[in-house]
């Protein structure tokens, strides 16, 4: 049976749940540096640059999002050990490479596979920058409501949420429309990190 059979109907529901829990504990981390602890006003007074707190939230959710994404693909490739592998009678060359081309029609044929192992560069840019990017936009969407702009942060997600769906499949789409979404997807986040720095420079998320 081909691995997509299970990956759409199981491994990827379980990579979706830790991946919105991550998200939800980005948001959840920084709220709780303003209450109950306070601790974040204790962080605005060391001998450091402000928006290095931010930066360093970002660079550890960032750091928590990768790992959670090289644990899924060992996962998967352990549960392909498992599955793909089980009833084989023989380990010859024409076996194993039966078996490869198994994996790698797979990997072809369910859609969350090519997002975990893009077949080409321009998925795997698409990948990257989706998958971090959606790591900036919730930190910085988070300090947004801290700081009460709520229509900003509703905007900001619908926006970034929107051009999430829209990516998938690449090819419904012209080369130069999948550019544009790209563009997007790298700019976005770059512009939501540097706004994110000054909110922190100008003291506006401790007010």
């Amino acid at each position: 049976m081909p691995l997509s059979y299970y990956v759409d109907g199981s491994i990827s529901i379980i990579f979706a749940v830790a991946f919105i829990c991550l998200l939800a504990l980005t948001g959840a981390r920084l709220a709780m540096n303003f209450t109950p602890s306070k601790s974040m006003y204790a962080l605005l007074t060391l001998p450091v640059k402000r928006g290095h707190v931010f930066l360093a939230k970002l660079t550890s959710s960032l750091l928590a999002g990768f790992m959670l994404l090289a644990a899924q693909i060992a996962l998967l490739l352990i549960f392909y050990a498992l599955v793909g592998m089980r009833g084989a009678s023989t380990f010859n060359e024409l076996e194993i490479g039966r078996r490869y081309a198994d994996l790698y029609l797979s990997l072809l044929d369910a859609s969350f596979l090519r997002t975990l192992f893009p077949p080409d560069p321009f998925s795997l840019a698409f990948s990257l920058f989706g998958f971090g990017g959606t790591i900036c936009v919730t930190l910085y969407t988070a300090t947004l409501v801290k700081t009460g702009k709520w229509f900003r942060a509703m905007v900001l997600a619908a926006v970034w949420l929107a051009l999430l769906l829209s990516i998938f499949p690449l090819t419904a789409y012209p080369r130069y429309f999948n550019l544009i979404k790209l563009t997007l997807m790298i700019v976005i986040p770059l512009i939501t990190s540097v706004r994110g720095i000054k909110l922190f420079e100008t003291g506006e998320v401790a007010g």
